[in-house]
């Protein structure tokens, strides 16, 4: 599959706050498009992360989404590996912040003066997307998912030659 570079999920996470999306929907919306493995509902019900949980300052909605999203395409594969995944996500998005007094909305909002969440979190947003990817990647997960959905489309397809038959 590979894994596309920052700067390309840096103006998709642009594209899609321009559509009205935020923090943990941009990450769950881009991230299962990248694993074609896109769900309309899973993105909207990652609008409860949002804002650190539904603007409540806690987590960074970045990364709780991120954690999603390796949840969402992994756990059936790995079962409770995903968790060891998550851990190692939650350790490089920490060094990706670093700067900042911690992981919360709180911490990374109230820290940068100039508190506009399109500059400050967008890099982060990125950087989540890619780091939960890279983890996908590593763990051979994404190759995993790209044969499963092979299948899927073979089995679709064989379905529909019957049909006409």
């Amino acid at each position: 599959m590979g894994i596309p570079s920052l700067a390309y999920i840096h103006e998709e996470v642009k594209k899609a706050a321009a559509r009205g999306l935020l923090c943990s929907q941009i990450v769950i919306d881009i991230g299962l498009r990248e694993l074609g493995m896109y769900s309309h509902d899973v993105v909207k019900a990652a609008g409860g992360l949002v804002g650190a949980m539904g603007f409540q300052g806690v987590t960074c909605g970045a990364l709780t989404g991120a954690a999603c999203l390796l949840t969402f395409a992994a756990v059936d594969k790995v079962d409770r590996g995903v968790y060891l995944l998550i851990e190692e996500l939650e350790t490089r998005f920490n060094k990706l912040i670093d700067k900042y007094p911690g992981n919360r909305c709180a911490d990374i909002l109230d820290h940068d003066p100039s508190k506009i969440p399109t500059e400050v979190c967008s890099p982060l947003i990125a950087g989540a997307i890619h780091i939960a990817l890279e983890l996908l990647e590593t763990a051979g997960l994404t190759r995993q998912i790209k044969e499963e959905q092979d299948m899927e489309t073979d089995l679709l397809l064989t379905g529909s030659r019957a049909n006409l038959e």
